[in-house]
């Protein structure tokens, strides 16, 4: 799919000159004025590698138990994590462990048992040499007093670095439904 992009971008900049470029999925030249967006669209992967999905899903799937063995070597050392759960940020290479232990308080204060998280399809993915900046739904599922059932859904941001030969999170940002 780069490739598709890359031919795209050069056959605009190269052909911008006449005025003129191939639209996608044609055989005729036509005018960049009257183009249309879709001509020039391109389907990008939203499927990030398996190595960056794992770390995505430690950091996710670690407030299905609170464990923050899972998260404690995930994050980038000037990492910044937000939530919609005081105190809202927590930054440096802790900053998982300091977001599980802040969820797990809430939790406990709430009286919600069983929060369980799962990942949803992914459509916003982009990806440079050693970075990687990917748009992750989430919907987390529990139980509150007296039978009630918690669902929260939003979506995480995350931005990732290759560091030292593996993936770590740079920022982490919840954004819950409603705030869409």
């Amino acid at each position: 799919m780069r490739k598709n992009a890359f031919i795209l971008f050069f056959l605009l900049l190269t052909n911008s000159i006449s005025g003129h470029v191939y639209a996608i999925g044609s055989h005729k030249s036509v005018s960049i004025d009257n183009l249309k967006k879709e001509q020039l669209a391109f389907k990008a992967d939203t499927t990030p590698p398996a190595e960056v999905m794992e770390v995505i899903k430690e950091a996710v799937y670690s407030l299905n138990n609170f464990d923050i063995d899972k998260v404690a070597n995930l994050y980038t050392p000037n990492a910044l994590v937000a939530d919609d759960e005081p105190p809202y940020s927590w930054n440096g290479p802790t900053a998982g462990v300091q977001w599980v232990n802040a969820v797990e308080q809430v939790c406990k204060d709430n009286k919600l048992t069983k929060l369980k998280g799962s990942i949803e399809a992914i459509n916003v993915y982009q990806q440079s040499a050693d970075n990687v900046y990917v748009v992750v739904p989430v919907s987390y599922n529990g139980q509150l007093p007296d039978k009630q059932h918690f669902n929260s859904k939003g979506a995480f941001t995350f931005v990732l670095r290759f560091i030292n030969g593996k993936w770590l999170i740079k920022s982490q940002v919840w954004m819950p439904k409603r705030g869409f």
